[in-house]
């Protein structure tokens, strides 16, 4: 089986029509590994991708990057409960699953009562610290400039990384550099009028600048606010990175 990463949704905010929000998929002859479960992740995920899921990892708690977490838990438990995943996450995805899981439990199918919890074995990453995934080899990640605690993750193994939710920095740059496939949020075409630095994230051209300075091969430009900023977004990119750009969109697929 060919090593390859999927763009499974690629939406800010929320889905549209076909368009799931953030989700990415590392498949390996091991099985998968789902990055992120947005809202309509879920329902572009094959039956054979979640029956070999063997962990997810979640950048943050933002909803467009974790809401279907709570629909794979009922899909990995009902009508039968499979093995329990392993589930990645700065420390503030666990309290977010205690009060998702209180939300949406259902008391009378005991595996139900506390479906996150009881699907997942949720293990904390401090952003800026490597974890392991068994059978995957080490992640890498890095203390994104968000309003919340964020993390971009970079597989070294695989030559990927996924900037997640965040605006540009020095720090990012160095994380980025080498990865010959990068995913980045270009949430914004320009910085006119954004305030994108205290919103944490990043316009077309830094987008496009970050993946020039690291070195990518291929630059998938993700997170768009607006759909129909497309083809200006990517128009400035073309400006400034030289290498492959390609619009996110669902089913996208690259060998790793």
């Amino acid at each position: 089986m060919n090593t390859s990463v999927r763009i499974v949704g690629c939406r800010a905010g929320s889905p549209l029509e076909e368009q799931p929000a953030s989700g990415t998929l590392l498949t390996t002859e091991r099985g998968t590994v789902l990055i992120d479960c947005g809202p309509g992740v879920l329902v572009k995920l094959t039956d054979e991708e979640v029956s070999s899921l063997k962990a997810v990892v979640i950048t943050h708690r933002h909803a467009d990057h974790c809401l279907d977490l709570m629909a794979l838990a009922y899909r990995l438990l009902f009508p039968a409960a499979g093995m329990k995943l392993p589930l990645y996450g700065p420390p503030s995805v666990g309290q977010m699953i205690q009060q998702y899981d209180a939300l949406f439990g259902i008391a009378s199918l005991p595996t139900l009562h506390q479906p996150i919890g009881t699907a997942f074995e949720f293990i904390p990453v401090e952003p800026g610290d490597d974890f392991v995934i068994d059978g995957f080899g080490s992640f890498s990640t890095c203390v994104m400039h968000h309003p919340i605690e964020t993390m971009a993750v970079k597989s070294s193994d695989y030559q990927f990384a996924i900037t997640a939710d965040g605006s540009y920095t020095s720090a990012l740059q160095e994380f980025c550099n080498g990865c010959k496939l990068l995913i980045a949020e270009a949430t914004y075409p320009d910085d006119e009028g954004r305030h994108i630095e205290s919103h944490g994230h990043m316009c077309a051209q830094q987008c496009a600048e970050l993946a020039q300075r690291a070195g990518a091969q291929v630059l998938v430009v993700s997170h768009l606010s607006d759909p129909n900023d497309g083809e200006r977004t990517m128009k400035i990119v073309a400006e400034n990175f030289k290498g492959k750009a390609v619009l996110g969109s669902p089913s996208l697929s690259f060998l790793c």
